[in-house]
């Protein structure tokens, strides 16, 4: 009974379309649309959600915009209803179809980033890739190709694991575009060059099979050409033999004849007749011999010109051999190649992960300064192997003496190798300072802004690149903590009650516009009672994740610490790391994350 039902429904369905299709100038057919609020009435939201899709479909087509967005989200909220996928993720991407076409591209990447989330959850790789390229364009229409340049690499990936050679033409072609937009030109060209490779190496496989395909086509010609030639030989060697046989019997018969008129001696008229006739058989045997030796000879030639015909087709057939030889050394070319290429990403893997080891071997540790760091903790997770986020301690000592403890969190432009050659740029020079007796917060950052300039040759070379510093000293004898920030922010909990003190709006290093000279800020908080101290950069709260795919925001990293902060440090910090494994699910963590947290006072 459900099955007749089903075949029921699927009927006056494709009836309704069908009616639909003939109406596309007036709208929606009456059929539908009472199909459509039956199924709404009845609650029978899968349904619902299909009937209005068409609707909006059938309005779309009728250039009556408003309504073809009303159903729309009319489908939606019935999609999300029935909870099924397909529905949600069909619905989601023709909403942002329909924004990009109105060129309300905020609203079109909305929906483009709902219909990623679906089909991560879905597990299907074509409709990932279709968004993450979807996703990217509509980041190139906002201008911003950063965020362009990010999706359309995942869409990449995605592509070369599946052998997807038309997305990785077009993700080659749109990071192209992208890079140069950003005006880095080197990158243009290098995806430019990969686009050309890839397309070549096609055209060269299309080629090479239209070649063997024409070859196997020639040697069954050739083969079929052959048989036939010997079945004309065959035919015409049995002829011959029959046209021996002939002769052998007329001589034998001229012999009889011989014996008969040797022995007949009874009349000179008969004999006389006989040697008439003897006269008529030879010259009648001579002419068979005549016209024999002629068929032989005819014989003769045909065969050697089938012997010229068969040597050709050997001649064409070795030719066929050594081509197909040379595809096949062609193809282990590649091959050959390919191990090498393999090869190459095994050792470049390999230097990554010594680079990892080396920074790592830079980074402070927490048990080299128990005075202090026995009750903090380090969350500290790289996006890439190694890092552009990295997190530094020193001891400020005045007099011989260690009088303050300086620590902060640091954001390098990038992330992945660039990052990390920043972040081991940024340990030295802090070092360096330190052991130079620089004390203070804001003279720390001011100093560390002109090496990283000077280092960098960035007022000369057009390097941009920067970081994102906050930087404090405690000084335990006073009972008080500097901050010194470079757009990232100091937060702190005293009573129960969270307080932030905001960083400078300029990053350390980058290119200094002329005529703008800029100091640091420094500020100064008692630590007369216990206090819980924050510093961060911006990985975790700008980490995409929950059912929205929405970024985490500084807000609710705020609340989040406000909530867990009387806990001891450790637990913190494995609620911390819990909470945005949860939050990110399946998707790629967005950026390096890296939290420090102290007890003080």
């Amino acid at each position: 009974m459900t099955n007749f039902k089903s075949f029921a429904f699927c009927i006056i369905f494709i009836f309704a379309i069908q009616q639909n299709s003939k109406a596309q100038s007036q709208g929606p057919a009456p059929e539908i649309l009472r199909l459509y609020h039956e199924a709404e009435g009845n609650k029978d939201y899968p349904r619902a959600a299909k009937f209005a899709y068409e609707i909006a479909k059938t309005y779309n087509e009728a250039k009556d915009s408003p309504k073809a967005l009303d159903y729309l989200n009319q489908a939606l909220a019935h999609a999300k209803k029935s909870r099924d996928q397909g529905l949600l993720y069909s619905v989601s991407h023709q909403l942002g179809a329909y924004y990009t076409d109105a060129k309300k591209y905020a609203k079109a990447l909305e929906n483009f980033q709902s219909a990623l989330t679906i089909s991560q959850k879905m597990n299907d790789p074509i409709l990932m890739k279709g968004e993450l390229l979807n996703i990217a364009i509509t980041y190139s229409y906002l201008e911003k190709f950063k965020k362009s340049i990010e999706f359309a690499e995942e869409a990449l990936s995605l592509a070369l694991t599946n052998n997807d050679t038309l997305l990785q033409q077009r993700c080659y072609q749109l990071l192209s575009e992208y890079h140069n937009k950003q005006g880095n030109t080197k990158k243009s060209v290098e995806y430019k060059a990969q686009l050309n490779l890839l397309i070549s190496a096609q055209q060269n496989n299309a080629l090479k099979t239209r070649q063997i395909n024409e070859l196997e086509e020639h040697i069954l010609t050739v083969g079929l050409e052959k048989e036939a030639t010997q079945a004309k030989l065959s035919e015409q060697n049995k002829r011959l033999q029959q046209t021996n046989a002939s002769l052998r019997m007329t001589e034998s018969t001229l012999q009889e004849t011989t014996h008969s008129l040797l022995a007949t001696t009874d009349s000179l008229k008969q004999i006389e007749a006989i040697s008439r006739n003897r006269q008529l058989e030879i010259d009648l045997l001579q002419k068979n011999n005549e016209l024999a030796d002629i068929k032989i000879k005819e014989q003769d030639a045909r065969i050697k010109n089938e012997a010229i015909v068969r040597n050709a087709i050997m001649v064409a057939t070795l030719l066929s051999v050594a081509l197909i030889a040379v595809l096949i050394i062609s193809y282990r070319k590649k091959h050959k190649d390919n191990k090498k290429i393999e090869q190459q990403n095994k050792n470049i893997k390999s230097s990554i992960n010594y680079a990892k080891r080396i920074q790592e071997a830079m980074l402070p540790k927490i048990e080299q300064y128990p005075q202090i760091l026995d009750n903090s903790f380090v969350l500290f997770q790289p996006r890439d192997t190694v890092s552009g986020d990295f997190y530094w301690f020193s001891d400020i000592k005045q007099k011989s003496q260690a009088d303050a403890f300086a620590f902060a969190a640091v954001d390098c432009t990038g992330h992945g190798v660039p990052g990390a050659f920043m972040s081991m740029i940024g340990i030295n020079v802090l070092n360096g300072l330190v052991n130079q007796g620089i004390t203070k917060s804001n003279v720390l950052l001011e100093s560390l802004d002109h090496e990283i300039r000077t280092a960098l040759k960035q007022e000369v070379s057009g390097n941009n690149d920067g970081m994102d510093v906050a930087l404090c000293i405690y000084r335990q004898s006073e009972k008080i903590l500097e901050f010194a920030g470079a757009k990232n922010p100091l937060i702190y909990i005293q009573d129960n009650k969270l307080f932030q003190v905001k960083g400078d709006i300029h990053s350390v290093g980058g290119r200094k516009k002329v005529g703008h000279d800029f100091t640091f800020k420094k500020h100064e908080i008692s630590i007369s009672e216990p206090t819980i101290i924050y510093l961060y950069s911006d990985g975790y709260k700008h980490q995409f994740g929950g059912e929205n795919n929405a970024k985490y925001s500084a807000k609710n990293l705020n609340k989040l610490l406000l909530e867990i902060h009387h806990l001891p440090m450790q637990e913190q910090k494995v609620i911390l790391h819990k909470n945005i494994e949860e939050w990110r699910g399946t998707r790629q963590q967005t950026d390096d994350i890296l939290i420090m947290g102290l007890r003080l006072g």
